[in-house]
């Protein structure tokens, strides 16, 4: 016994990077758009453990980006507020550590990094799954699941994450335990995306598939990527739809304890997931017409949510506005955390909110047009770089849901994508020992000065 627990303790310290990596995310989850405190423990951590790498290859014209974005989210927050914390970029600058650090890892590292995080997802959506079903029963209320990340959009975003993530594990094979558990994952992360009714995160799934069979065309044929999409569609709508009949079961019956009854039906389609699939790929005409259910299911999730589109048009009203103040102060912004406090003296809609419903407008608003650009470079940048066709699908859905919603600034969501979809080690740059050393220095030191100035103003 305790040689088996040896064994394993010498495990973990082999892959201690991936479990800094992955306590990041976990802990990341839990925070929403951030907390000063948190964000600078961890970032500083993850500093010190980059100052005993030797090495690590990474794509500097993307670091080069996301650092130049970081720069000018400070120097915007040091015009509005007279100091670099009270921004954007005290919780933010976490992500260049992570960056650096994804750059040391080898190929096998990275494929279990994924796995795990993939894993944390679905156990996301289970617990999801779980609370919903406690809430309805228990307690009589059945509201959208906001899950760990306390809010029903960041959680739809997240586990479409995660979904596509998932797929690209499948895709891309590798030893270990966690390869067998992998199926029954779909359709937990596909029920619990339902429960969000977050239509913004259909939208960026469907962006994420679209990518998909575009770049299954360039590998086969129309027909071979027209049932590939087919597939994974037939899969999505049983998954989704199952979550659609708990939800229902739930809010729109006058016995909710029957939402107990799909619960159990999910944890079935995670037992026998394998033999669903294969029952797909014997008979490749099924697919197409579960696929054709499948915008039935779409129908419904519209149906049971019948303000989406109010709420689509509310956006848009809050993205002109946004637009107006843009020429305030092109260069810095009008600074972080403003454009509430302006929205709320204009004669426009008040729109109750923080962040304008669309990242680069938002940027280009409190940090200005340069901050934009640099994170508008970062984005074309990572969609350039030669990635499987998983990761770039889940780049897709992770930048189409924020031109419509928020989820960048949700640590745990954007935390997700760097350690899912990127990977900087691919024809990176290898940075030598002291440039290393050097840059995981520099970044030690602003996660000190965040925490010291938070200590004495807080």
């Amino acid at each position: 016994m305790k040689g088996s627990l040896e064994r394993k303790l010498d495990g973990l310290t082999d892959y201690y990077l991936v479990v800094c990596l992955f306590l990041s995310l976990f802990t990341m989850t839990w925070v929403g758009v951030g907390n000063i405190v948190v964000a600078s423990l961890l970032g500083l951590l993850l500093c010190i453990v980059g100052l005993m790498q030797q090495f690590a290859r990474v794509d500097m014209w993307a670091f080069a980006f996301l650092a130049g974005y970081q720069l000018m989210s400070m120097a915007s927050s040091f015009a509005a507020h007279g100091n670099i914390v009270d921004g954007y970029a005290s919780t933010q600058m976490v992500y260049l550590p992570i960056y650096l650090i994804m750059g040391c890892l080898s190929v096998k590292e990275t494929k279990l990094l994924r796995r795990l995080c993939v894993l944390w997802t679905a156990m996301t959506a289970a617990a999801g799954c779980l609370q919903f079903v406690y809430s309805t029963v228990i307690l009589g209320r059945a509201w959208r699941l906001s899950g760990f990340l306390g809010n029903p959009n960041a959680m739809g975003i997240f586990l479409v994450l995660g979904w596509i993530a998932l797929l690209q594990c499948r895709r891309d094979p590798a030893e270990g335990k966690l390869e067998k558990y992998l199926p029954a994952l779909e359709p937990i992360l596909l029920a619990a995306l339902a429960l969000t009714l977050s239509i913004g995160s259909f939208l960026a799934m469907a962006a994420g598939i679209f990518v998909l069979f575009l770049l299954e065309r360039k590998n086969t044929d129309w027909r071979g990527a027209f049932f590939y999409v087919c597939g994974l569609l037939s899969k999505a709508s049983l998954g989704i739809g199952t979550g659609l009949l708990l939800y229902l079961a739930g809010a729109r019956t006058d016995e909710p304890w029957i939402c107990i009854l799909p619960l159990l039906y999910i944890a079935a389609l995670a037992v026998y997931w394998e033999k669903f699939e294969a029952f797909l790929k014997a008979y490749p005409v099924i697919p197409v017409g579960v696929s054709v259910m499948g915008i039935l299911v779409a129908g419904g999730v519209v149906i049971v949510r019948p303000s989406s589109a109010a709420t689509f048009v509310e956006r848009l009203a809050m993205m002109r506005n946004g637009l107006s103040y843009i020429g305030v102060n092109p260069l810095l912004g009008v600074g972080p955390y403003q454009w509430r406090m302006l929205n709320l003296q204009d004669g426009d809609t008040y729109f109750n909110t923080w962040h304008i419903h669309n990242i680069l407008i938002h940027v280009a608003v409190e940090m200005g047009l340069v901050a934009a650009a640099f994170l508008l470079a970062a984005a074309v940048r990572s969609l350039k770089k030669e990635k499987k066709a998983a990761q770039k699908a889940e780049l897709a859905a992770f930048f189409f849901h924020n031109m419509i919603d928020t989820g960048f600034f949700y640590l745990g969501i954007t935390s997700l994508l760097m350690l899912t979809a990127c990977e900087p080690g691919i024809k990176g740059r290898k940075l030598s020992g002291s440039a290393l050393r050097w840059l995981f220095g520099a970044l030690a030191v602003i996660h000190i000065y965040d925490l010291i100035k938070w200590f004495f103003n807080g």
